[in-house]
């Protein structure tokens, strides 16, 4: 069976699926990257920091009270972010429940797979607590269907705030341990995980400034109260995150480094900022890329869908 190699990653960090259709074993090897995917992979460090009205006051307060200069270095820079973002009462509000549908497409053993995805959540005190829902609808690659694959695989996983459960094509199966452990990652590895630092009770650090491909950034280390890490660079011009690595043991144990790149276009949604491209790679290959096609925040979503398959 094929392991697809991929995740969802924004406001989705990762899921990986797998097994969802037959393959020859003889064809279960590493999958070759085609050296083109990378050529369009480029950020727009242009503009200044966005900024709502609200958002600017807020910071014009801070710097006349003081209050930056008892902030370290690295709070510095990751509160100006959060301004950047739009400011962080406008971030928990806006995104109490958010809503986002798109396009996938992920690298396979048996060539790419592309479909629609669509992910929901609803904001807890704590990020990891958060119920989170991913509904994918995907087209096998050629060689699968070939094999004897349905012409389209319906997969969901969800979290709802105890344990993570899935379904494929309406029944519902028992999600292996690695697939659990990375969808789970979505929680824990996410740019919004640095943006809710202070009610995660995170510590974060200043490693220290870094030309990423002639843009200068600040590279930070997050730590969650549990030990999980995860690294972010930072735009040193206009504050967005632009990356972001983090190591997670899946199937047999071995530490697996996965890095989530952010790109235009960005989307402005109730005055907080949207990447609207992600890219993941794993082990330095490019796993999967999300465009995000349209953002629902303050959504009215069901707290039963994530409970329930039959709620969608």
């Amino acid at each position: 069976m094929v392991l697809v190699r991929a995740g969802i990653c924004a406001v989705l960090a990762v899921l990986v699926v797998a097994p969802l259709w037959p393959a020859d074993a003889s064809q279960d090897q590493p999958a070759k990257q085609d050296p083109s995917q990378k050529s369009d992979l480029k950020h727009k460090d242009e503009g200044k920091v966005l900024n709502s009205k609200e958002s600017q006051k807020t910071l014009e307060r801070m710097i006349k009270a003081g209050e930056a200069n008892k902030l370290s270095p690295a709070e510095v820079i990751v509160e100006t972010a959060i301004i950047a973002y739009g400011n962080r009462n406008a971030l928990k509000t806006a995104r109490a429940a958010i809503e986002e549908d798109g396009t996938i497409k992920l690298a396979t053993d048996q060539g790419d797979i592309s479909g629609d995805y669509k992910m929901r959540s609803i904001r807890k005190d704590k990020s990891w607590a958060d119920l989170l829902r991913n509904d994918l609808s995907l087209k096998p690659p050629a060689p699968a269907q070939q094999s004897g694959a349905a012409p389209a695989v319906k997969y969901v996983i969800a979290f709802n705030g105890a344990s993570v459960w899935s379904a494929q094509n309406g029944q519902y199966v028992n999600p292996r341990p690695e697939v659990e452990a990375a969808f789970r990652a979505q929680l824990t590895h996410d740019y919004t995980n640095l943006l809710r630092y202070k009610e995660d009770g995170s510590k974060i650090e200043l490693v220290g400034p870094e030309n990423v491909v002639g843009i200068d950034t600040n590279v930070i280390d997050l730590t969650m109260a549990d030990g999980t890490k995860t690294r972010y660079w930072l735009s040193a011009k206009t504050y967005r995150i632009l990356h972001m690595e983090y190591d997670l043991k899946i199937g047999d144990g071995t530490p697996m480094k996965f890095r989530v790149s952010y790109y235009p276009p960005y989307k402005i949604v109730q005055n907080t900022l949207v990447p609207g491209r992600r890219v993941m790679e794993q082990n330095g290959k490019v796993v999967q890329e999300i465009n995000v096609n349209t953002c629902t925040y303050s959504a009215k979503i069901d707290p039963e869908v994530f409970q329930h398959l039959q709620s969608s």
